[in-house]
């Protein structure tokens, strides 16, 4: 399955409605005849751009739905208007065809200027040769500092994307079956996470057989459970990666240098996952595929279980729901989560290079998605959105305090995000076809995650070291 079919491909297909960009205006101040000529040059100039800005059209492919591409078609006209450019916007189905689409497009030789881009994919596109270094644009100011976690650099270390949204991976949880049990809720402090044994702990305490006996109680039935404490949304890629990062190892290392995913710390990690469903049975079985069957958050925590670890995106389906909180996931050697987001990306093949920049620039505001924003289905790009005040105010009115706490605790703590290695890997969506071929019987609890890890990792170990997506 490629990245691009990703359960967020949703919440991550639209920009809403988009605010006005500034004008300007000249200066009819003339001291001299020189003055009168320089004047009568300048806005002979600016008449002869204004007319070249209307003679561009620009094309933006994504995906999205029709409720989606109302949306986005409403942007570009604010933009249009805005700028004299027009955009013509293109939208795929969210069904994973995209990047097939986009293969289509290169071998015609007619790219877009932008497009969105699964997670992974970036990466073979820079290899290609085809995507735009927008480092400019972010030495220029034209883009604020974004989050490194949603920032995208080539092996090369130019800046190839921004995210358009932070998306992390989160723990959603219910009050009532919290305080049924007698105990605390889950801390939205990175510093003050739960460790691995008090999670479990309190995970047993809430899961119950048909006769009421918890996972603590040496009578308990595990065949027999009527509520678990925790489940997953997923148990694929970045849902699954964290835990090799919260025990002190990962995948690969930030700067892309070091391999990671066969040390004993991911092994351990990877295990203790496992262990939910196999040892602890605290949680239902889950295998490497995108949807586990629970579904999302809420459908979860209104059925049989008390906690789940899920994508950020799912606070948008949260709204009006008293009984959900949120927190931060639990700790084993570090407190960290895990992100995503699918990239906007610029082409070099743009015939209107500086166009496309202005209005990519443009596109990854987090201003202009900001009903997206208070929904909670995207999570704001842009560093100084979750330090200040009038900034915060935007976007978090609608959020419960427990995932407005937990979100600006991730993302303001030093570390406490650990970019998806799917960004910045060229070799990684090589090095996981051949992990995901092979891991189910370790999450099933037939083989130890060690063993499985002892077969693959060297073949894995070689794919990366090629330093290639092809």
């Amino acid at each position: 399955m490629k990245l691009g079919k990703r359960a967020w491909r949703g919440s991550l297909a639209a920009l809403l409605l988009c605010t006005a960009l500034a004008g300007c205006s000249g200066n009819t101040n003339k001291a001299n005849s020189q003055a009168d000529g320089a004047s009568a040059t300048q806005t002979a100039t600016a008449g002869a751009q204004d007319s070249s800005q209307k003679d561009v059209t620009l094309e933006l492919l994504y995906w999205g739905d029709d409720a989606q591409k109302k949306l986005v078609e409403a942007a570009v006209e604010r933009y249009t208007a805005d700028t004299g450019v027009k955009i013509n916007a293109q939208v795929l189905p969210a069904d994973g065809t995209f990047d097939t689409f986009i293969q289509t497009r290169l071998e015609s030789g007619e790219l877009p200027d932008i497009s969105y881009m699964g997670e992974a994919d970036i990466q073979k596109y820079n290899e290609m040769g085809i995507l735009a270094d927008i480092g400019d644009l972010m030495d220029s100011g034209k883009i604020p500092p974004k989050l490194d976690a949603i920032t995208i650099h080539s092996p090369e270390q130019k800046v190839i994307g921004v995210g358009l949204s932070n998306q992390l991976e989160l723990m959603f949880y219910s009050k009532s079956k919290f305080d049924a049990a007698g105990i605390a809720y889950p801390p939205t402090k990175v510093e003050e996470a739960w460790d691995w044994d008090t999670f479990v702990a309190n995970a047993k305490k809430l899961t119950t057989d048909t006769k009421g006996r918890t996972a603590a109680d040496p009578a308990f039935d595990p065949a027999m459970v009527e509520n678990y404490g925790v489940g997953m949304t997923a148990g694929r890629e970045f849902h699954h990666f964290w835990a090799a990062a919260a025990n002190g190892g990962g995948i690969v290392s930030p700067d892309g240098k070091e391999f990671l995913w066969d040390s004993s710390k991911s092994v351990e990690g990877i295990q203790k996952l496992a262990d939910l469903a196999n040892k602890d049975k605290v949680a239902s079985s889950f295998n490497y595929t995108w949807n586990t069957g629970i579904g999302s958050a809420v459908d979860a925590l209104s059925g049989g279980y008390a906690m789940v670890i899920s994508g950020s995106w799912d606070l948008a389906n949260i709204k009006g729901n008293e009984d959900i909180g949120v927190g931060v996931l639990p700790k084993m050697e570090r407190a960290v989560t895990m992100n995503a987001g699918a990239p906007l990306v610029v082409y070099n093949t743009s015939k209107h290079i500086e166009e496309a920049k202005d209005f990519y620039a443009y596109m990854v505001n987090p201003d202009n998605a900001l009903d997206l924003l208070k929904s909670g289905a995207w999570l704001p790009n842009q560093s100084d959105w979750y330090t200040d005040p009038a900034l915060i105010d935007k976007w978090t009115g609608d959020l419960p305090p427990s995932a407005k706490e937990t979100i600006l605790s991730y993302s303001t703590a030093k570390d406490a995000i650990v970019q998806w290695p799917a960004y910045y890997v060229p070799a990684y969506i090589k090095m996981n076809t051949e992990y995901e071929k092979v891991i189910d019987p370790g999450l099933a609890g037939k083989k130890s995650i060690k063993e499985i890890y002892d077969s693959v990792m060297p073949t894995i170990k070689k794919v990366w070291e090629t330093g290639k997506v092809s």
